[in-house]
């Protein structure tokens, strides 16, 4: 049962001035936002201030039927409640980790006998180790790549040992892999190369190397010279591609900065990993609805999931500072038994690693709106090709459309989509030559049919699906038009009134949904087609205003109206100059400024 507005002003009033975590409910008795404040009492009174005016606490605020409370002794263990609570709840309000499955891995595959380094999109709790998620899956699986070549492992799926009679890869011939399925190396040196590989995409370099160093001294002493080779070009390998990608930090420390990117109700956060002042690695975290919450909110949920799974650096320096830092620090610091702080950036070196991890940012962002752009194209095509019975997706889209002015300056335009997006040079323009006064479905189908004429002479493909800029009327005539030159194709129509899809002249007409992705690209290629039609017609109309002006002035010629236009540059120019101007103009002369200057200001 749900409170009454006085119940729930009750309730507020009797909220204890404590520390703890408070869970906000709907009418529904489901959780909507979570937080947590030093004061209980007044961090809730807070949300129901006439004066605050902040666009998420309005929302929120509008549905709010009952808030609950947990009391804890102290702000770090408020902090961690409202992290664990969001999790298992995952309120409407709250910031939420965006699911990000869809996102590539590197994966260890600890759960076979000889563990591989894999690039995958699975991520299964079978005891393999993962380490992701990467926005650039070219970038993933050369990591994976390097990593295979730097440490010689195995790639193949072969089961091991291998029979007698079984030929092995061509891996160890090649000096790719370590050779553990002919024995050259033991199943427990392998793990320990593995244990190796861990703990490099772990950022852990150095301690790598001596590891690493120690294993080639004792096949060396065990005068396993090959073995102690393949070692030796590992820790090589390792130089090489460390070298390439130093980005030091101020005096060498150990030090994590994390850098946020919002767009909408979502935000990207890049976190880069210093160990002994060199840059080892990175981590990308997706955020979702996060249009009401301060950028230091969001880093504060961030370190809040990140730093629960793996062991915080003693500083850690932000682009963007919390409230609850202090809170943070203090919590941060009894994860990692030692002293553990939050900064912004102060020095130059620090500001020049944000800048450089904005820029970053600034490309993940192009990249996934370019794939979100991507992803709504197909999801555009599919919606179109089952909403109309398609066997295929229909790749290339044809709009036509037609401007005039009661006929005069007709003309018809064609834009042109491949796979939901314009392809410029394809779009096509046409002076109607069949009508001289207003007959906008007449004019369809000519233009419908000179196009379809044009590609049957040339033996060229047809468009998977036509659309005219119409109605019912203008379908019929477009239909018309393929029929006659015995054409079968798929042609559907738009009319802008609402928005209505004509597939059938006999049917009544579809509404797709405001935001459908199909309904998106066919008004974008028709709104392109209007574009098109409307710059020609001006361009025509300009051109015969301009033409019938200079043809009803008596003695001017060709020549004349040409060097009046090169000289003044247009007809207005023309129109509003004084006789002296005109007479200056070279080769006019005095009797044609005459003349001109006369006819348009109705003078003798």
């Amino acid at each position: 049962m749900k409170n009454s507005p006085i119940d729930l002003q009750n309730k507020i009033a009797a909220l204890p001035n404590e520390i703890g975590v408070y869970l906000m409910k709907d009418k529904l008795d489901g959780i909507i936002y979570i937080g947590k404040a030093s004061s209980l009492k007044k961090r809730v009174s807070s949300y129901f201030r006439k004066s605050d005016d902040n666009p998420k606490t309005a929302v929120l605020v509008k549905n709010i039927h009952d808030i609950e409370f947990i009391v804890t002794d102290s702000e770090v263990e408020a902090l961690i409640l409202e992290s664990t609570l969001i999790k298992s709840h995952k309120p409407k309000y709250n910031i939420r980790l965006k699911d990000d499955k869809r996102y590539p891995y590197i994966a260890v595959t600890l759960s076979e006998e000889y563990p591989r380094v894999i690039y995958t999109r699975r991520l299964i709790e079978n005891g393999d180790r993962y380490f992701g998620p990467y926005t650039d899956s070219n970038a993933a699986r050369k990591i994976v790549s390097m990593m295979n070549i730097t440490f010689k492992l195995k790639t193949c799926k072969k089961e091991l040992p291998i029979k007698k009679e079984e030929r092995p890869c061509l891996n160890h011939q090649m000096k790719r892999c370590s050779g553990v399925c002919q024995g050259i190396i033991s199943r427990k040196e392998y793990l320990e190369i593995i244990d190796n590989a861990i703990r490099f995409l772990d950022g852990e370099i150095e301690p790598v190397v001596n590891n690493l160093q120690r294993m080639m001294t004792d096949h060396s002493k065990r005068m396993e010279y090959e073995s102690a080779a393949d070692i030796r070009d590992m820790i090589n390998n390792i130089h090489a591609v460390t070298e390439k990608q130093k980005v030091y930090a101020p005096i060498g420390m150990d030090q994590d900065y994390v850098c946020i990117s919002t767009q909408g109700d979502e935000a990207v956060m890049l976190l880069f990993e210093f160990r002994k002042g060199v840059l080892v690695g990175r981590k990308i975290s997706i955020f979702e609805n996060v249009q009401y919450h301060a950028p230091g909110d969001i880093i504060k949920s961030f370190i809040l999931e990140y730093y629960q799974r793996k062991e915080p650096p003693s500083r850690i320096t932000a682009s963007h500072q919390s409230e609850d830092r202090a809170t943070l620090e203090e919590c941060l610091t009894r994860i990692a038994c030692q002293n553990v702080r939050i900064f912004t950036p102060t020095s130059n070196n620090d500001r020049a690693i944000i800048n450089m991890m904005k820029k970053n940012l600034d490309i993940i962002v192009a990249e996934r709106e370019s794939h979100r752009e991507r992803s709504d194209k197909n999801r555009g095509l599919t919606e179109m090709k089952e909403m109309l019975s398609l066997e295929s997706l229909p790749r290339v889209l044809e709009c036509f459309d037609i401007s005039n002015i009661q006929g005069k300056f007709a003309v018809g335009s064609m834009s042109r989509f491949i796979d939901g997006v314009p392809d410029k040079s394809g779009y096509r323009r046409y002076r109607i030559r069949a009508y001289d006064s207003s007959n906008d479905p007449g004019m369809i189908h000519e233009v419908v049919g000179r196009r379809l004429q044009m590609l049957i002479n040339e033996t060229l493909d047809l468009p998977d699906l036509i659309i005219i800029d119409g109605g019912k009327t203008q379908l019929a005539r477009a239909y018309e038009a393929a029929n006659s030159l015995e054409v079968d194709i798929r042609i559907i129509s738009i009319a802008k009134r609402f928005e209505e899809i004509y597939t059938d002249i006999s049917e009544e007409p579809i509404r797709l949904q405001k935001g459908s992705p199909a309904l998106r690209i066919i008004q974008n290629i028709r709104d392109e087609a209007h574009r098109f039609a409307i710059e020609y017609h001006r361009t025509l109309r300009s051109k015969g205003m301009r033409e019938s002006a200079f043809d009803e002035i008596p003695m001017i010629g060709e020549k004349k109206k040409n060097l009046l236009l090169q000289n003044l540059k247009s007809l207005e120019n023309v129109k509003n100059s004084s006789l002296e101007e005109l007479i200056n103009v070279p080769g006019i002369g005095v009797k044609t400024a005459k003349i001109v200057y006369n006819y348009f200001h109705d003078t003798e």
